[in-house]
């Protein structure tokens, strides 16, 4: 595999898991000083995490699949029709039974029941440019994805803009709305783009819907432990405590997602081509992916995680005293930081070379594990509780996913640190040469 063919569209995929950064700067550094309180950011969380929770289990349940099998061309026109099908129905089922058991949840989570309808919403908006995102995966079409990116991010930054110059003491509410107006433009925009030449409202494929569900029920544990790992603490905290401590805790997780945020855009790459180097049988080239990968997502989130813990006292001061123990916190997540990259990169080159049995088992033992630390954690000793738990169950599963997908590939430790080694006297002396 050599790294520097793959380096104009990873660059692109790069700069469209930025996007989110600068995203994440926004509502940080704009949209939280202007909130009327803590409380707001808190019930901006619950609802904007609820929402996350069921478009990762959409993701994961159905649309990677849908990647998995469309990556091959023959398998392209079906697996994509099937996956728009399949993703319109599970959103109808979830959009029924939110709005049905929104009553009971507002009052665990002591916010309001149109809060929780609002997920709705979000459903509606999302839904394009979620799936439009995925196109442009399978077609490598990283300039289209981050132009995607770049409609929701970039306008919601511009869109908390003008909230705060037409008012101060913005709501939850104000900010949700922001983001589905943009998620709503960058799904016509996904639409504008098409699906490579699909007609996805086409006749309905019963074998290529079926191999797309056994697939996901498959890998059921892998949505769900990617779901609960993103959103479970938040709940978790939501019900135990109120809506002001989880706008504490959030306050530190919204920066945490900010630095881990270059590891998504190695994923972009890495499940499309695993899955092509496993059709054609390449075994070697996946295994220098891998040994490739691993190290330098290591490295450069080690590096990101210094500079959190450098730059937290001063972000957080910049907030206020109501996000003072945020700080703390972020530390504390950011510990796990280099091993989430692990984790996930591993994990999608194991789900693209149709090994998503092992990826199922690491996942169901760290959403065990998570569960296992975050109720007592949370309970005994709050915020600080739940970030540790949130950051050990990390560290376990990417040092459990490496140890198992090095097993598998027939490598490991040793032959991704000589390469590694080898790439940098290599680069060491062609920068001496010039």
């Amino acid at each position: 595999m050599n790294l520097v063919r793959h380096l104009k569209p990873f660059s692109w995929a790069l700069a469209s898991r930025i996007l989110p950064l600068l995203y994440g700067l926004s509502l940080i550094l704009i949209i939280i000083p202007h909130l009327s309180s803590i409380s707001e950011f808190g019930r901006y969380s619950l609802v904007f995490q609820i929402f996350t929770l069921i478009a990762l289990l959409n993701k994961s349940l159905i649309l990677n699949p849908m990647v998995r099998f469309a990556s091959d061309p023959d398998d392209y026109d079906r697996m994509v029709r099937s996956g728009l099908h399949l993703s319109l129905l599970f959103y109808i089922i979830c959009s029924i039974v939110v709005w049905l058991v929104s009553p009971i949840a507002a009052a665990m989570l002591r916010i309001e029941v149109g809060d929780l309808r609002f997920v709705n919403l979000l459903m509606i908006a999302f839904f394009f440019r979620d799936f439009g995102f995925f196109i442009q995966q399978i077609r490598y079409r990283t300039a289209r994805l981050f132009i995607i990116e770049a409609t929701y991010f970039i306008g919601s930054a511009g869109g908390f803009i003008c909230l705060i110059l037409s008012r101060n003491n913005l709501t939850a509410r104000e900010v949700l709305c922001v983001n589905a107006v943009m998620a709503a433009a960058s799904s016509l925009l996904a639409l504008r783009f098409g699906f490579g030449g699909t007609r996805v409202f086409g006749r309905f494929n019963a074998p290529a819907v079926s191999k797309i569900v056994k697939y996901g029920l498959y890998t059921l544990p892998i949505g769900l432990a990617n779901s609960f790992m993103n959103s479970a603490d938040t709940l978790v905290l939501g019900i135990i405590f109120n809506p002001a401590v989880v706008g504490v805790y959030n306050g530190a997780k919204q920066v945490y997602r900010i630095f881990s945020a270059i590891t998504q855009a190695v994923g972009i790459l890495v499940l499309p081509y695993a899955s092509r180097l496993s059709a054609s049988n390449r075994k070697g080239e996946i295994k220098a992916l891998f040994e490739k990968t691993i190290p330098y997502t290591w490295i450069g989130l080690a590096g990101v995680a210094v500079i959190g813990w450098l730059s937290a006292g001063r972000l957080y001061a910049f907030l206020g005293n109501d996000y003072s123990e945020s700080a703390a916190l972020l530390a504390i997540m950011l510990f796990a930081a280099p091993f989430e990259g692990i984790f996930y990169v591993a994990s999608n080159i194991l789900y693209g070379i149709g090994k998503a049995g092992k990826v199922a088992l690491v996942s169901t033992g760290s959403l065990v594990l998570l569960v296992a630390l975050l109720i007592p954690g949370a309970y005994l000793l709050g915020v600080k509780g739940a970030a540790g738990a949130l950051s050990l169950s990390l560290i376990i599963t990417g040092v459990w996913m490496f140890m198992l997908s090095g097993k598998v590939l027939e490598t490991g430790l040793k032959p991704s640190l000589r390469r590694l080694m080898s790439n940098l006297r290599t680069m060491s002396k062609s920068g001496w040469r010039s």
